[in-house]
């Protein structure tokens, strides 16, 4: 009877040491009472790889990058002295003016209505329609509500 005793012990520690046991086997184990996937298997089949290496968010004119070119997308845009709504007026561009931008600004918030895209934002821009902002109207900046262009 102590050889059996010794023997079941033997068996049982071997076992637990390659990884399994009837305990964690059984599917009541989990408290389920159905069949259960390994850990690895459930992250695998909810994480796709395609899917996460595609933006959440599609570009916009938020994602502009200094030192490029933007276009009006409509007529009236307003360019100002500060980034500001209450800035003082420089020049109304109609649509399709091409502005040269050496940064982008946070300023006062501006509604765009059904031209363009809402924000705070500001492009702070050196060239307006390949003129120098310097030479076309005596500064060497002018702003411009980011959410106007494309």
């Amino acid at each position: 009877m102590r050889r059996r005793l010794i023997l079941v012990g033997i068996l049982a520690t071997a076992l637990a040491a390659c990884g399994g046991s009837s305990s964690s086997a059984s599917p009541s184990a989990s408290g389920s009472g159905s069949s259960s996937t390994s850990p690895s298997a459930d992250a695998s089949t909810s994480a796709d790889p395609a899917a996460t290496n595609q933006p959440s968010v599609a570009p916009s004119a938020s994602t502009a990058v200094p030192g490029s070119t933007a276009t009006a997308a409509c007529d009236g845009v307003t360019l100002r002295k500060t980034p500001s709504s209450s800035g003082s007026k420089v020049k109304v561009i109609t649509s399709g003016t091409a502005v040269h931008f050496v940064a982008t600004v946070t300023g006062t918030a501006y509604t765009a209505g059904a031209c363009g895209n809402s924000g705070n934002t500001w492009l702070k821009i050196d060239k307006v329609g390949g003129k120098s902002a310097q030479s076309a109207y005596g500064v060497k900046y002018v702003y411009a509500a980011q959410g106007f262009f494309q």
